[in-house]
């Protein structure tokens, strides 16, 4: 009778190692899959943030070459027409010409050259706004959303509660974004209200932009395909910032980030 207790005593040992061997093993089988899929997601998701910031990238080399191709054609069509044209007049000028033909050409040419100083000081303030140059960003904000008040499309506002001054190299960039964000406005949300808050928090610039249009939709938001919104990130990434898109009922509000 011991014999057999002993023998049921060493089954159920046996029987208990099995299942804590295979408990074990499940365990170590459960570990190592949840590794490799995590593994998997992790890859999965380094692929798209890598394709993201490739498609950024690609973004900011389009909108460089747009802007260029846009400035070319006005070099081209504007300044290279009159140039043309002005050289021509230079052409007729002879020693045979009475002084009221002289007068005439010497009219036109003066015409053309105002004409070309007007042109490039168009050009030049596209690149760089003059307000931003001459007095700074904020007042250069101001200007910008002085321009769209007097509009009379839209009720714009702007408030100022930062303390800190921002740094040259970043000021074209950020006046950039802001403009961009307007301009969708304006373009594509249907709003009748825009406001800009800007202050500082810990270092880091904060800039709050909202409108009252239709917002954006969920396929945007999860995707960013529009080129408004990439040209925007991609501005972002030289200034190290982010952007984050902050719940409402109604329209779109954006919270930007920038140390």
């Amino acid at each position: 009778m011991g014999q057999s207790e002993e023998a049921i005593t060493l089954k159920i040992i046996i029987i208990g190692m099995v299942v804590i061997f295979l408990l074990s093993l499940s365990v170590i089988v459960f570990f190592i899959i949840y590794q490799r899929r995590l593994l998997a997601q992790q890859k999965k998701h380094q692929k798209a943030e890598s394709d993201y910031q490739k498609e950024l990238l690609k973004t900011s080399i389009q909108s460089q070459e747009e802007e260029r191709s846009r400035i070319a054609k006005e070099l081209h069509d504007d300044v290279g027409a009159m140039l043309t044209t002005t050289k021509l007049y230079i052409g007729q000028i002879s020693s045979e010409l009475s002084p009221d033909e002289l007068s005439m050409i010497s009219e036109k040419i003066s015409g053309f050259f105002d004409d070309m100083i007007h042109s490039v000081r168009s050009i030049s303030k596209d690149l760089r706004p003059v307000v931003l140059e001459k007095l700074g960003f904020t007042e250069a904000i101001d200007s910008l959303v002085q321009t769209v008040r007097d509009s009379g499309k839209i009720k714009i506002s702007f408030v100022n509660n930062t303390t800190d001054s921002i740094a040259k190299t970043k000021e074209l960039n950020l006046y950039r974004i802001i403009q961009e964000l307007i301009t969708n406005t304006l373009k594509h949300a249907e709003a009748s209200k825009i406001k800009i808050e800007m202050k500082n928090l810990n270092k880091i610039l904060i800039i709050v932009y909202e409108d009252d249009g239709k917002g954006l939709n969920q396929e945007q938001l999860q995707y960013r395909k529009g080129l408004g919104l990439k040209n925007i990130e991609s501005r972002l990434s030289v200034l190290s910032g982010s952007i984050d898109f902050l719940e409402k009922k109604s329209g779109m509000k954006v919270e930007l980030k920038i140390p």
